[in-house]
């Protein structure tokens, strides 16, 4: 998954084509944040629910995994970190709107890893931010 943010081609080119650059081509900086609410199901009821979302400690594992990964495939410097678990106020312009869902198939070993792991997501554990207003949670972004 870290490789194809980091190839995705969503950027436009210099000569106005859509769709023809990835963040490898425009040098760009890559904020990572972990955002567990895209796991909500609301096919039931008025309430989103998030039983599909990893526990919190495997939710960190995971989402370190892909930060130290999108680090170590591009320039470490350019890669910046949200913080876990933590409500955030994130600074950006949006050239959109496009949401944009990346699926991705991960390595036999890495699913085998997982699975070998009983950790079911409670109210204790799941990946829910706490409420945070500290205003050094606050991460400017540029394009």
């Amino acid at each position: 998954m870290a490789s194809k943010v980091l190839k995705l081609k969503m950027w436009p080119d210099d000569v106005g084509g859509t769709w023809k650059q990835s963040v490898l081509d425009i040098n760009a900086e890559v904020l990572c944040v972990s955002q567990f609410t895209l796991a909500a199901s609301t096919k039931k009821g008025n309430k989103p629910d998030f039983h599909g979302a990893a526990g919190g400690e495997k939710a960190r594992e995971l989402y370190d995994c892909f930060y130290a990964k999108v680090q170590d495939l591009y320039d470490s410097e350019k890669v910046k970190n949200g913080v876990f678990q933590a409500m955030m106020e994130v600074g950006l312009v949006n050239d959109g709107p496009v949401t944009i869902e990346i699926q991705t198939t991960p390595p036999k070993n890495f699913l085998s890893k997982l699975e070998t792991k009983d950790e079911k997501p409670t109210t204790e554990n799941a990946a829910i931010p706490p409420q945070d207003t500290n205003p050094e949670n606050t991460i400017p972004f540029s394009k």
